[in-house]
């Protein structure tokens, strides 16, 4: 009987743990992007300025944008923000928020720490800021 529970034990915990692995909800960063969504669009805007170093050939109608290029995008027109205009800024922010967790894959632009908002880096091999 303590086996049977053992096993019935055992299969429900390996039930559970795997239940969350996978997010259908998450953005898969393989995905093309709709040429309809505001994403796109600004993205689009930003590149026709200049500020994301993207070829022009990637908006063709015969290609299809992944959500990982948009992201590298991002990352370069984010890098080129100082050159924007207030109005490319505030897409370019707004992209930023939408592509957070993307950032951290297309360049390590989310990783950098925010040095506007007054928080400081934990070195944990110190364990105290740096």
């Amino acid at each position: 009987m303590k086996r049977i529970w053992l096993v019935l034990v055992t299969i429900l915990m390996l039930t559970a743990g795997t239940a969350g692995a996978y997010n259908p909800y998450a953005p898969n960063q393989f995905d093309t992007m709709e040429r309809n969504t505001w994403e796109y669009q600004y993205v689009y805007e930003l590149s026709k300025d200049g500020l994301t170093d993207a070829d022009m050939s990637k908006f063709s109608s015969s290609y299809n944008l992944t959500r990982f290029e948009m992201a590298q995008m991002v990352a370069a027109a984010m890098a080129h923000r100082s050159q924007a205009t207030p109005d490319q800024q505030k897409k370019i922010d707004r992209l930023a928020a939408d592509f957070a967790d993307d950032l951290q894959y297309a360049g390590g632009v989310a990783a950098e720490p925010d040095n506007q908002s007054g928080g400081q880096m934990l070195d944990w091999k110190q364990g105290e800021g740096k």
